[in-house]
């Protein structure tokens, strides 16, 4: 059980070499679910000029296979985006042309993808949390790309910690690294503006704290008539925030929310003084500010983004690989957006840190993986630098610049300081944002203002959404006992944890 410890230290490891933080398509939906899957549809805007210009020089005429990619962007993704993956897949098809691509958007989920990948149906190329490789790997649902990796020329481009987070106990490895992220809070700024909550500088005046925080989501309440935070308290993703505002009341170390003891037994405790006084403070923000969105108990992820996006709220927590969703998503220009640090509580200052990774279908043959990981070096997202990849790498920036997304320097995911320095230029020099409306966050956690820290390490899913049903109720009952419906959820979870590990 200690091997779950090494993997979450080793994510915050990852996390802790960053100098920037980036954006991606959260695809990977935090701590809820998504069932959707679809082919890409036609469109009819051009690929961008630096993919249309790509070599289309063949790479192996012999490589046969039919790959299904998951990372394919949905329908409703704009035209401009279609259109540079529609770019990608041509160039694909000249290089290697015996080789069928599949384009599928896949909103991957353990829940949705567990039955897919038993019954052979699961897309040849995913992209899960870090949380869920171990998993996988243990249950034999994920491919061994170790091979393909070796002959792509990329395996000694891997980190130590990767090795360790994507392999199993003999150093055979079932993934790759796509990015990470670091939770923090989206800030609508138009209804800062209105509820005069700006600075000198024209910068909105964000919370600091969870008190502030309340606070100031009362002025934007009291101004705008908006709900100053809008909390998705559906499923699983009212507990996965829950844990980090509990670290930031102090439920860390003795007081975790879950924790092995001396004899290797992983007990919950949902019952501390810190855990109880975060859960008081969400049923105070229903009650006592009134500043949460009315529908908090249905609003999932993608609902909160919108709530963002389209002015019903002034702040989210959420984190840099979704800015894309409350921008270009749902139309709220760049330059009334901003992204600051998750706010500090009474215990202690925390952020919590994960990331997205490559896995592959355990069905997936080797030809497969290697068609797979060829894709995905047109697309830019491996180690490797040529007037190609740059140029994959310049139509990305310039999409998302486009749509309407802010460009922001990547998270490193592999280690190859040429490869970063290239990523890192080229979101320079197609940066559409002022700075200013970032870097407190970005600072927060390379100075040391916030501590970084992974996602509770085992059956994370589960503990959200008992977490989540004690959410739900202390913000539908003005009444609710918030210590006896955290024990009742304590001792569900524990005989969870006992059937599903401490007595196997």
């Amino acid at each position: 059980m200690k091997k779950y410890l090494r993997i979450v230290a080793l994510v915050m490891a990852f996390c802790l070499m960053l100098t920037a933080c980036g954006s991606a398509d959260d695809n990977a939906e935090r701590g809820g679910s998504g069932e959707e899957t679809s082919n890409a549809p036609a469109v009819d805007v051009a690929p961008p000029a630096e993919i249309s210009a790509m070599s289309v020089e063949v790479v192996d005429a012999d490589l046969t296979a039919t790959i299904t990619l998951g990372n394919w962007p949905p329908d409703t993704a704009p035209e401009a985006e279609l259109a540079l993956f529609e770019g990608y897949k041509n160039v694909m098809n000249a290089q290697y042309p015996n080789v069928t691509v599949v384009p599928s958007y896949f909103s991957y989920t353990l829940s949705n993808y567990l039955p897919m990948a038993r019954g052979g149906t699961a897309p040849t190329l995913f992209q899960p949390p870090f949380t869920d490789p171990q998993l996988l790997i243990g249950q034999e649902l994920a491919a061994d790309v170790t091979d393909a990796l070796a002959e792509f020329g990329i395996l000694e481009k891997f980190s130590p910690s990767f090795i360790e987070l994507l392999g199993d106990e003999n150093g055979r490895i079932f993934g790759l690294p796509r990015d990470g992220y670091v939770l923090g809070m989206h800030i609508n700024i138009n209804l800062f503006e209105e509820a005069g909550l700006i600075d000198d500088e024209g910068l909105p005046m964000y919370p600091r704290t969870l008190q502030e925080l309340a606070e100031y989501g009362q002025i934007i309440r009291e101004k705008t008539g908006k709900a100053g935070l809008v909390f998705p308290a559906s499923e699983t993703f009212g507990g996965w925030l829950y844990s980090n505002i509990a670290w930031n009341f102090g439920a860390v170390g003795d007081y975790a929310l879950e924790a092995q003891d001396a004899d290797g037994r992983w007990i919950a405790n949902f019952t501390s003084d810190a855990a109880v006084a975060a859960m008081e403070y969400i049923r105070d923000l229903r009650w006592e500010y009134d500043i949460l969105n009315a529908d908090a108990t249905t609003t999932d992820w993608a609902g909160a983004h919108s709530a963002l996006g389209t002015g019903e709220a002034a702040m989210n927590f959420a984190a840099d690989d979704s800015v894309d969703q409350p921008t270009a998503g749902k139309g709220l220009p760049v330059d009334k957006f901003a992204l600051v640090p998750f706010p500090a509580g009474p215990g202690g200052a925390y952020a919590l840190t994960g990331g997205t990774c490559y896995m592959f279908s355990p069905t997936t043959t080797h030809d497969e993986a290697i068609a797979t990981l060829g894709f995905l070096k047109i697309i830019g997202m491996l180690p490797f630098i040529s007037d190609d990849i740059l140029a994959s790498m310049r139509a990305g920036a310039e999409s998302k610049r486009e749509r309407g997304t802010p460009v922001l320097p990547p998270i490193p995911a592999w280690n190859d300081e040429e490869f970063i320095s290239a990523q890192r230029q080229i979101a320079l020099d197609y940066s559409n944002v002022d700075m200013r409306l970032y870097n407190d966050f970005y600072d927060s956690f390379t100075d040391g203002t916030i501590a970084l820290r992974g996602e509770e390490p085992v059956f994370a899913q589960q503990l959200y959404r008992e977490l989540t049903n004690v959410i739900q109720r202390m913000i539908t009952r003005e009444g609710a006992d918030v210590f006896n419906s955290l024990l009742q959820a304590q001792e569900r979870f524990q005989e969870y944890l006992d059937d599903e590990i401490n007595n196997r």
